[in-house]
């Protein structure tokens, strides 16, 4: 048996999601994307912070389409890495013609290199909502990964720049409701996210 609850959670929940059918997995995605659009956080947002999904990730397609089409500024990590921060993610706004970017290994439209960034302090002034991927989550905003920090290390920064700058940030959890569990492992660093929204509403 794994000792390692994380580790063993990941592999699980990778063989759900990889074993769903896909008609049903974009239904699924839909509803959730609606309900996410339901949200008063939502509402308010002037930012919306997505991703754009490989592979065994709920899909946020409709989502990204309906939420630039709301008005909202939309958009996407794009890894970056230095030597005094290592690696971390930077959030690029999505233009019109973003499909036209180069795809990455898993076919996803990639943000080129010269493409702006959202500043700390830009995004610490607004109001944001975190569409927030994970492998699992728990009622209580517990959060699984896929084990490399980047959104523990991106929330953790932009709650303290939200505080200073007087802008307002909620993490919301995006997923299906098979990845929200009674609880989902922690460990030190991880970052909680306000909430969680699945194809049946609010977890």
């Amino acid at each position: 048996m794994d000792s390692d609850p994380k580790k063993a959670l990941r592999k699980r929940m990778k063989a759900l999601l990889a074993g769903m059918d896909a008609a049903e997995a974009a239904r699924r995605s839909t509803l959730a994307g609606r309900h996410f659009r339901a949200l008063s956080d939502y509402a308010t947002a002037d930012i919306v912070l997505a991703f754009l999904s490989m592979p065994g990730e709920i899909c946020t397609e409709t989502l990204v389409e309906a939420a630039m089409a709301d008005g909202k500024i939309v958009a996407v990590p794009r890894m970056e890495t230095s030597p005094a921060d290592g690696d971390y993610i930077v959030f690029i706004p999505l233009p019109r013609d973003y499909r036209s970017w180069p795809l990455d290994s898993y076919g996803i439209p990639e943000p080129p290199a010269d493409a702006p960034v959202l500043e700390p302090r830009e995004l610490g002034a607004a109001r944001v909502i975190v569409a927030t991927p994970g492998l699992a989550f728990d009622r209580r905003g517990g959060r699984l990964g896929r084990g490399k920090g980047y959104y523990d290390r991106f929330l953790a920064r932009a709650r303290v720049d939200a505080a200073r700058y007087g802008g307002n940030l909620v993490a919301c959890g995006i997923c299906y409701a098979a990845q929200v569990l009674d609880e989902a492992p922690m460990g030190e660093g991880d970052q909680r996210v306000d909430l969680v929204v699945t194809e049946e509403g609010r977890a």
